[in-house]
């Protein structure tokens, strides 16, 4: 009961619903279904929707009969789980309904989502989206096009440059690579072929591509749209956005270094995820939004199998788009060990950024923070950035340099080295810091 009591108090959302009676059959049943091909979630019927318990009636029958026609309405076929629960003399139809797995599921012959508190019908690519996913079809494998759309002089540059990465042994011929990285499909190519080695890959997807834009004061000063293969579009999206940001210009001795708004390691690294591994099933660009204060990358289509926490720690490398990356892998652009986010984050706060954030939901987003607008404390910025200027240093300099004490200095290179971002090397008059890299 208390469970019961803790989603009513809740009130209507994602993943529950309340109804006044069984009248509302139809309703319930397209809820179930939205829930299916959701999240799950739980239906209370006696509730009215301002949470107010107002009880139904249950017959002796009315549970077997309700099982028996919302299996009958669905499918694939649900069978929820259903039990009849009292609250102040009053019954309460709960009824708990699991996300499938071989989504989606139809309700009267249509295929409904979940998204706050309304049930939605599915599109015909949300559909076939859900359809890939549960019997394990990548979109990049569907054929799309005769090997005629194929830039043979791309493959060559191809295994050129995997050569000098990787010091892969491929063969010359350029279709046998083709056949090698399973893009070639008898005469005709698949969806990943088209994207890094086509001609012209947006004649057939005009929405795979880079939007770049900048903005000040929320007007938009700046856009432009990458297009061509995507190794191109990773390239081209990578000089632009880094044409676009701050820079700092440090003078160390004779050698002169620029330090950068966002660290350039992790934009690329960032451009690099949202090509390799967004949903080219979804009809949408891949945007690259720069503000005052921070930097966005969305790409079309959620995480999978992962969460954005799993994304700060080691994780497994899950990928959307296998053929795709193994392409970029070759040239030196990802690698296999799930690293990608890890480098980002240590990228960020090593640069004077805070952390970055991570979000998910239909789309991926990547958020960095400008290093002039980051949480970091204003001091610890400064002794990365003179860590990072010197190489190592002893606490002394770093005091004298900051003109501060030597319990305040301690303090700060403490704080530094429990967030793992200053390691201690030595001991005793010999002990210096350095930045962990």
């Amino acid at each position: 009961m208390a469970d019961i009591l803790e989603l009513i108090g809740r009130g209507e959302g994602e993943t529950v619903e309340f109804k006044r009676s069984l009248a509302e059959f139809r309703e319930i049943v397209e809820t179930i279904c939205a829930f299916s091909n959701t999240h799950g979630g739980t239906v209370l019927v006696g509730v009215s929707d301002d949470g107010e318990v107002i009880g139904t009636n249950v017959g002796r029958s009315t549970i077997e009969n309700l099982v028996s026609r919302i299996a009958r309405e669905t499918n694939p076929r649900i069978y929820p789980e259903v039990e009849v629960v009292e609250f102040n003399g009053r019954k309460i139809i709960v009824i708990r309904v699991s996300e499938r797995t071989d989504k989606p599921v139809f309700a009267f012959g249509i295929a409904y989502k979940r998204v706050g508190r309304s049930n939605l019908k599915m599109d015909r690519d949300e559909i076939l989206r859900l359809l890939r996913k549960s019997h394990r079809i990548n979109f990049e494998d569907e054929r799309i096009c005769t090997i005629s759309e194929v830039d043979y002089g791309k493959v060559k540059s191809f295994i050129d440059r995997a050569s000098a990465h990787r010091r892969a042994m491929l063969p010359a011929d350029p279709r046998s690579v083709l056949d090698n990285l399973g893009v070639l499909m008898n005469d005709h190519v698949n969806v990943a072929g088209l994207l890094v080695f086509g001609k012209n890959p947006q004649k057939y997807f005009p929405y795979a591509c880079v939007k770049i834009g900048k903005f000040i004061a929320g007007n938009i000063v700046f856009e432009k749209e990458i297009k061509g293969d995507i190794i191109e579009q990773i390239e081209k999206a990578y000089v632009e956005v880094l044409g676009l940001v701050r820079r700092e210009v440090k003078v160390k001795g004779l050698r002169r270094e620029e330090v950068y708004e966002y660290p350039p390691k992790a934009l690329r690294e960032a451009i690099v995820n949202a090509v390799a591994h967004r949903d080219y099933s979804i009809k949408s660009p891949i945007y690259i939004r720069i503000y005052e204060d921070r930097i966005e990358f969305e790409n079309p289509g959620g995480l999978i199998d992962l969460t954005v926490e799993d994304l700060k720690r080691p994780h497994k490398s899950i990928l959307r788009n296998p053929k795709i990356a193994e392409a970029l892998y070759y040239l030196g652009f990802i690698e296999k060990w799930g690293i990608g986010t890890l480098m980002i984050i240590r990228e960020c706060i090593l640069n004077g950024n805070s952390e970055p954030v991570f979000e998910s939901n239909g789309s991926f987003k990547l958020i960095i923070f400008s290093r002039y607008s980051s949480q970091l404390d204003p001091i610890e910025r400064k002794i990365i950035d003179y860590i990072r200027e010197r190489g190592v240093v002893e606490r002394r300099e770093i005091q004298e340099h900051l003109k501060l004490a030597e319990s305040t200095v301690r303090k700060y290179l403490i704080r530094l080295r429990l967030k793992g971002l200053v390691v201690k090397v030595g001991r005793g008059k010999r002990t210096v810091y350095k930045l962990a890299l």
